[in-house]
């Protein structure tokens, strides 16, 4: 009889202790799953951080003025900010010795007017663009703003980033 209750006492031990296992093993996985998610969701408002920052510019607005809706308006400035934007980006993922867009590259590509891969003109071609760009001549021979907008962006369908803006003057 003695016997048979210390088999009772381990047979109950030895279960018990599974079942702890078990339950560690159920929690590490729901926890690791979490950890998962989270990071995705990271990385998703990373990226939606980045587009925002080109997707600003696209598109059409209301003008209360005119009734009418137009273009986003950009100045050479703000060209100019785009192409610091998309060089900083293409230095902070190393990529950009590259020559093209891709789909499955980091690489961001804006082209301008005549300028193909704007963003690889240096500061001094930049100070150019906006002294050379900044006014014009209007209707009226008076000097106004001169405006750009953006005809067209690519966001890659693998990396989800943009890759390329294609900007046009009004």
């Amino acid at each position: 009889m003695e016997n048979a209750s210390k088999a009772l006492i381990m047979a109950a031990s030895i279960l018990l202790g599974v079942m702890i296992i078990s339950v560690g093993v159920a929690l590490f996985n729901s926890f690791i799953g979490f950890s998962s998610d989270i990071t995705n969701e990271i990385e998703k408002k990373k990226i939606e951080q980045f587009n925002v920052q080109f997707l600003k510019y696209y598109g059409e607005t209301y003008n209360e003025e005119t009734g009418k809706t137009e273009k986003i308006k950009l100045t050479a400035h703000d060209v100019v900010s785009l192409a610091n934007l998309s060089q900083k980006n293409n230095i902070e993922y190393d990529v950009q010795n590259q020559a093209m867009k891709s789909e499955n590259s980091y690489y961001v590509q804006i082209d301008v007017n005549k300028y193909k891969n704007f963003e690889k003109t240096s500061e001094s071609e930049h100070k150019e663009f906006i002294q050379s760009n900044d006014m014009s001549n209007n209707s009226n021979g008076e000097l106004a703003n001169k405006y750009y907008y953006i005809e067209s962006i690519e966001i890659s369908k693998i990396t989800k980033r943009v890759i390329y803006v294609k900007i046009c003057d009004i």
